[in-house]
């Protein structure tokens, strides 16, 4: 055998000799893992509205009503109200999300129902503390009303007494603001909903109902 001939064959063994070995190393398609499951909460848009049902519908509105969402969601829930202010269950007329606030809308009793409607609700807004900010102990200073102390159950109450540059405001509606630690929620409810006793007992409810 030639000496070209030798070189030829113990090239082509090395090669065979290193494919077995690169072979032996990768993994065959029973080896290769699945994919791993999609998260179904990562893309789903209802995971941040646990309690959206009835969304309130108004037909003179410029666009829809949408579920409340973020923290303010799902804290009070038309059985709070039921509860605290003795609405009728049937009153009950959906929620809609006004920015981070959330609200729920009843028929009102007493009018023109119809035109009523709209003013009729209950609305918590929920903000989140960032970490590392102190917990607050009264209302945001830069808010237009003046407060007073309502008292509640393991936690801090305040009432607005008076509304800056809004005359008949608390007339219509009870404002109310509760604290306890880094969970804080803001209250305003229609008169036509709750009085304010009413109201207040809601209040309790509300800041009960933070996580």
């Amino acid at each position: 055998m030639s000496r070209r001939s030798r070189l030829v064959g113990l090239f082509a063994s090395t090669a065979a000799w290193c494919a077995a070995t690169l072979l032996a190393g990768c993994p065959t398609g029973r080896d290769i893992p699945p994919p791993p499951a999609d998260d179904p909460k990562a893309d789903d848009p209802k995971a941040d509205v646990p309690f959206c049902g009835l969304v309130f519908s108004d037909p003179k509105a410029p666009k829809r009503n949408t579920c409340c969402r973020g923290p303010s969601a799902g804290v009070v829930r038309s059985a709070d109200v039921v509860t605290a202010c003795g609405v009728a269950p049937a009153a009950y007329r959906g929620e809609a999300r006004d920015g981070d606030a959330c609200r729920l809308y009843f028929q009102p009793t007493g009018g023109d129902a119809q035109n009523n409607v709209n003013d009729s609700w209950v609305m918590l807004s929920h903000p989140v503390i960032a970490v590392g900010a102190p917990a607050p102990v009264r209302p945001d200073p830069l808010l237009p009303w003046r407060w007073k102390k309502v008292p509640l159950r393991d936690a801090i109450g305040y009432q607005a007494l008076a509304a800056r540059d809004e005359p008949g405001l608390l007339e219509r509606q009870s404002i109310f603001w509760a604290g306890r630690g880094r969970r804080i929620v803001g209250l305003h409810v229609s008169k036509q909903v709750c009085d304010e006793a009413q109201a207040q007992a809601l209040l309790q409810r509300a800041i009960d109902a933070v996580p």
